[in-house]
């Protein structure tokens, strides 16, 4: 009976209306899952934050990397999305607020746990990169916005190759899709609330370009990282659907260009799934890409 309550509570709410607050203050701190996230916002602080800083002083010395592609000029700069890109965390921390009404407060944050975990193992694969080559772009010196000084103070820009925006939104949607079905979510829920989450995370993907945060060469990376280190969640062809359904509208440039973008990022995300398939370490041909793309582009960026 409670869950039937439950259900009919939350069932016809878009997970946009879901306070993100009550998983930040709840999920964060309950008891069935507060070690494993202090144990993931630990890697988060370790492999994201240190990381660029002890770069930043000096106090590492890894190689950066220029990764910036001439399609990225295609794509105007276009700062009004900038809050689109902020929202990738609250992309996945709204549907943990949901999971705590719909499963209640002890399901709920067991759910929290088990993403928190593949969080922090994003964060791991993702340093396995980012300690061969830090990689950077040229974003434009805008300051009119508080959310792009606020994103230059706290971002020192060194870790775009993968974008983790890209993983953590990809990664989040097959999450929450293989979550709704071990919790035994209604065939009315997944079919609101699936196609909003993937909605979500295509949109804020694009933003990443519109915004200059990221190169087009920051994308194929991000993906083939999911495709290739949560194979049980998403396969390599939905990694590529997921490319195809960037920038069905394209905003400022044409369907022609978009296509020419959304080609490049396919190719080289095909090369990496290819070079994987013989190389002993998954990583190995993002590595290879980054020598070769920094040997070939020196002098010329």
């Amino acid at each position: 009976m409670k869950t039937e309550k439950r259900i009919e509570k939350c069932k016809n709410r878009t997970l946009k209306s879901f306070n993100p607050w009550f998983a930040y203050i709840y999920h964060v701190f309950s008891p069935f899952a507060v070690f494993t996230n202090f144990r993931t916002f630990w890697v988060i602080i370790k492999e994201f934050f240190f990381l660029q800083y002890f770069e930043k002083l000096h106090i590492l010395k890894i190689p950066v990397v220029h990764v910036d592609h001439p399609l990225d000029e295609k794509i105007p700069f276009t700062p009004q999305k900038v809050s689109i890109y902020l929202d990738f965390i609250n992309l996945w921390v709204r549907p943990l607020t949901m999971l705590g009404q719909r499963l209640g407060l002890i399901r709920g944050p067991k759910v929290c746990k088990r993403w928190m975990r593949l969080f922090r193992k994003l964060y791991i694969c993702a340093g396995q990169i980012y300690h061969f080559r830090l990689t950077t772009t040229n974003r434009p010196k805008y300051k009119e916005m508080r959310e792009f000084r606020q994103i230059h103070a706290l971002d020192p820009h060194f870790l775009c190759v993968p974008s983790l925006h890209i993983a953590t939104v990809l990664l989040a949607f097959a999450f929450y899709r293989q979550a709704f079905k071990d919790e035994n979510f209604t065939a009315d829920e997944i079919a609101r609330w699936q196609p909003e989450l993937y909605a979500g995370a295509v949109e804020i993907s694009e933003t990443v370009l519109y915004v200059k945060q990221h190169s087009v060469n920051c994308i194929p990376a991000a993906i083939y990282m999911v495709v290739s280190n949560f194979s049980e969640l998403i396969s390599e062809d939905e990694g590529r659907k997921f490319v195809d359904d960037l920038f069905l509208t394209p905003e400022g440039f044409s369907l022609e260009e978009a296509k020419e973008i959304k080609d490049y990022i396919k190719n080289r995300l095909n090369a990496y799934i290819l070079d994987g398939k013989t190389a002993q370490h998954w990583y190995e041909p993002v590595h290879k890409w980054l020598v070769d793309y920094d040997n070939q582009n020196k002098g010329h960026l």
